[in-house]
């Protein structure tokens, strides 16, 4: 699988991990957020690359998701 499918499918699989928080069933209260993000971790590492390179804005994207990941990281620790 190429990297570019392989981000397409990670972007995918956040869009299904997030789907219940986004029609907001589910309580985003800090432990359901942290958990929320830890499942989607991995992807956004994998789908961010992708993201950069969209023309014009992917660069500022993936700057402002990657200082929320370190926002997230010291919220949520291991």
């Amino acid at each position: 699988m190429s990297t570019d499918a392989q981000a397409m499918e990670a972007l995918a699989n956040i869009e299904r991990e997030l789907a219940p928080a986004q029609r907001g069933q589910e309580k985003l209260d800090l432990p359901n957020l942290c958990q929320q993000y830890k499942k989607v971790k991995a992807l956004l590492e994998i789908a961010l690359p992708f993201i950069e390179r969209i023309p014009v804005y992917g660069q500022k994207i993936g700057v402002a998701v990657r200082f929320l990941m370190k926002m997230a990281d010291i919220a949520c620790p291991v």
